[in-house]
């Protein structure tokens, strides 16, 4: 009785804290009450339960990593998490490798695998979950062989770029921090609004962000097919100079576009002033393309170095091209083929040109 309560403890502590620390003492409890059920002799089920608790805390470890042990990125910003590093936590540079692996396991295979185990009788490990790991990861990689266009022998390992309709990548990518977008705004187009929420609910992080740029004729439509899948966090302002749109059926000269941000979960980020400017349109290389000065402050605003930004629907890659030189990683989608060939030439000749952006962030 008493190894059931303690396990029920650890089980409680597990589903409602955040601190790493934390999580690494229960996963070393849960290892050291497996191995001692274990010795005791106990039966397997018990022991898988100490096991699964133990391989849970990994997961979680995995997820949290990233953003909790980490370093600006560059010398000019200073270290976000100091006092957490992977020796303090008694983390070895392989675990956090694994359990960063186990993390982006979607949710459905990873449960799918602990029920599997456990309804054979048979012992379940980290092992075991590590290999399901590779498994999705070379999936990943087989989708990005058969949908991306990298433009280079030697891929950057920073981005990757996929011809392919965001909708069929949904299972292949987790854990994405944040989303930016510009979809097209038409009345016809309004439907994809829909499909991005429900696709960034699939991939983004516990906590990530969707920033989706919008046209405000049909907001109230848009809104609604978003909060079905996201929760709707706020409205930022993205000011135009330049010529402005006349919307002839509203009788309106629109000056500023929405951008809406959604999120997975709740936002636990720094704060944000809630306007953005571009200094001026860019359709040199899509008819759609937004400018690299309005998509800079976005990413600057919204991200931190080393962080991965993606959009599902990017065109001839303004956002990938801005992300790259500040210093974050990208992963772009879209499905027109010659737009994605855009995208590898822009984003290629960036990289050779090399960083030509302030990679700090503002609040």
């Amino acid at each position: 009785m008493s190894n059931i309560i303690a396990l029920k403890r650890l089980e409680t502590r597990l589903r409602t804290t955040t601190d790493l620390g934390e999580i690494k003492e229960i996963h070393d409890k849960a290892e050291s009450l497996r191995l001692y059920v274990r010795k005791a002799g106990e039966n397997l089920s018990l022991q898988n339960q100490y096991a699964e608790l133990k391989i849970r805390a990994e997961r979680r470890c995995g997820e949290l990593i990233p953003t909790k042990v980490k370093h600006g990125g560059d010398r000019k910003t200073p270290s976000r998490f100091a006092d957490r590093t992977l020796k303090s936590l008694g983390v070895s540079k392989f675990q956090s490798h694994c359990w960063q692996s186990v993390a982006m396991v979607p949710d459905e295979d990873f449960e799918a695998h602990v029920a599997k185990v456990k309804d054979a009788n048979k012992e379940l490990t980290s092992v075991g979950i590590y290999r399901l790991s590779k498994e999705f990861s070379r999936k990943f990689r087989k989708a990005a062989k058969l949908g991306a266009l990298t433009g280079s022998t030697a891929p950057n390992e920073n981005y990757a770029l996929f011809r392919s309709d965001f909708n069929d990548l949904k299972d292949n990518l987790r854990d994405i921090d944040i989303i930016i977008t510009d979809p097209p705004y038409p009345k016809e187009y309004i439907g994809l609004y829909e499909d991005l929420a429900a696709f960034g609910k699939k991939v983004l992080k516990p906590g990530g962000s969707l920033l989706a740029m919008a046209g405000v004729a049909y907001l109230p439509e848009v809104l609604d097919l978003m909060k079905r899948h996201m929760a709707y966090h706020w409205t930022v302002a993205y000011n135009m100079p330049g010529p402005k749109l006349q919307v002839w059926h509203k009788k309106v000269i629109a000056s500023w576009k929405p951008v809406l941000w959604f999120v997975k979960g709740k936002y636990e980020g720094d704060w944000i002033t809630d306007s953005c400017k571009s200094h001026g349109p860019d359709k040199e290389y899509h008819q759609w393309g937004q400018s690299e000065s309005g998509m800079a402050e976005i990413i600057e605003k919204f991200t931190y170095p080393g962080q991965t930004v993606l959009d599902p629907l990017c065109g001839a890659g303004t956002t990938g091209v801005v992300a790259l030189r500040m210093n974050r990683k990208f992963i772009g989608i879209d499905i027109d083929e010659k737009a994605i060939e855009t995208a590898v030439d822009r984003i290629e000749d960036s990289i050779r040109e090399g960083p030509q952006v302030e990679n700090g962030r503002k609040g």
